[in-house]
């Protein structure tokens, strides 16, 4: 079982669906942080050690390089538990390619991959 945070980009279907399959699935709305920036998205989901799942790709990949090059410039050590950047589009379609990220074993834990079609899922360097 997995635990899975979806920002407001992110349609609500996808987090019934991962619900279906026993995963955790919290949304900014169940929070109350449908307005909220994507800095605090990706901070709620770091505090509680959840994936962070978006259609924000420019937003989170900025958010992430600043995460990891500076974090360690201030001496902090905090982690994030990643960030899945799936294509818009069906629901039933963003739950399928999650679920094959969790048996991809790749590296999740301060990582972000985006949905490529040619390639698959894509580790941002």
């Amino acid at each position: 079982m997995a635990s899975f945070y979806t920002d407001h980009d992110v349609s609500l279907r996808v987090a019934s669906l991962l619900r279906q399959l026993d995963h955790r699935a919290v949304t900014a709305r169940d929070l109350g942080l449908e307005r909220a920036g994507d800095d605090e998205h990706l901070l709620t989901a770091a505090q509680r050690g959840w994936m962070l799942v978006t259609h924000n790709r420019q937003h989170f990949c900025l958010l992430h390089d600043a995460w990891r090059h500076w974090l360690p410039v201030w001496g902090v050590s905090a982690m994030h538990a990643g960030i899945l950047i799936p294509p818009q589009g069906l629901p039933d379609r963003t739950v399928q390619l999650l679920t094959d990220f969790l048996t991809s074993e790749l590296p999740l834990s301060n990582e972000l991959y985006m949905w490529r079609t040619a390639s698959g899922w894509t580790r941002r360097l």
